[in-house]
């Protein structure tokens, strides 16, 4: 059990405490209102739940730790020409068994991707998330366990999100910075209450569907163009064979793999909350 498993392990249990706690201080707090007590009663009772929720907030701050910031985080540069043409591929609904060998032949061809998380997964791949920052690959939000994002609350809209967000953050330090829907399931009213950019796709090489390798690479090679951004997800074998063989070949046809914000950073690209990117072609 390495070090990184049993420090996310204990600020899991910390956190449940810690909400625990808060539902037992802010009970408190109500019962001054619900019971009958004199001024002075509701006073001393007020100042406790005050002491319970502070000593509680202090704990939480306790539990997190040090704030790291992403400039901490050590990250090799590749080197990127701007000038040349580039491509993000981009792998969805993991981590999982599969993302190592996929990471495995990113480093081999000295290129990256963008690996677009579910929260559900990221307790049991804390290291898989650590090893994509550290290689140069980014991670987005995929929320949590891949729900029709149209279809559910606000309140349900705001945990899918954020709740991804604080979990790839407590096992790895950083933040992902932009997020996909599932099903790239979108609407007008659903993107303005979602605070990142919204990264699409023009290239579906569906994967999920075909489960075949052979067909996943010339669904990417028959119409591959500069600035594309390329759907595919890290779950099935298939795709990494599909990598194994696409990854050389699209370095072979002159392309370099890039992340996301690689992408938007040379193709100067603004990125804006809740506005859809489907490609970056010039």
């Amino acid at each position: 059990m390495t070090k990184k498993f049993l420090a996310l392990t204990l600020a899991i249990m910390m956190t449940l405490l810690i909400s625990t706690d808060i539902t037992v201080a802010h009970a408190n707090i109500n019962k001054v209102d619900a019971v009958k007590q004199s001024t002075a009663e509701k006073i001393e009772t007020e100042k406790q739940a005050k002491t319970d929720i502070e000593k509680v907030q202090y704990t939480i701050t306790e539990a997190q730790g040090p704030v790291v910031s992403e400039e901490e985080i050590n990250i090799e540069k590749r080197v990127i020409d701007p000038n040349k043409p580039m491509i993000a591929i981009t792998y969805d609904d993991g981590p999982s068994i599969y993302t190592p060998e996929i990471l495995d032949v990113l480093k081999e061809n000295s290129s990256a991707a963008t690996f677009f998380v579910l929260g559900c997964q990221v307790h049991a791949n804390g290291d898989t998330l650590n090893r994509m920052i550290e290689e140069g690959n980014q991670i987005g939000n995929h929320t949590y366990n891949h729900k029709n994002l149209t279809k559910i609350s606000d309140e349900e809209l705001y945990k899918q999100i954020q709740g991804t967000d604080d979990l790839v953050y407590m096992a790895t330090g950083y933040t992902p910075k932009v997020m996909r829907p599932p099903y790239g399931t979108t609407s007008e009213e659903l993107n303005k209450k979602i605070q990142k950019p919204i990264i699409q796709w023009s290239i579906d090489t569906r994967d999920w569907e075909n489960r075949n390798a052979g067909m996943i690479v010339q669904n990417i090679l028959k119409d591959v163009k500069d600035g594309d951004i390329i759907l595919m997800h890290d779950l099935y074998d298939s795709t990494v064979q599909a990598s194994e063989t696409v990854i050389p070949e699209l370095i072979k046809r002159g392309f370099q793999l890039v992340t996301i914000d690689e992408l938007s950073e040379y193709r100067e690209v603004t990125f804006t909350a809740g506005v859809n990117h489907y490609h970056m072609h010039k």
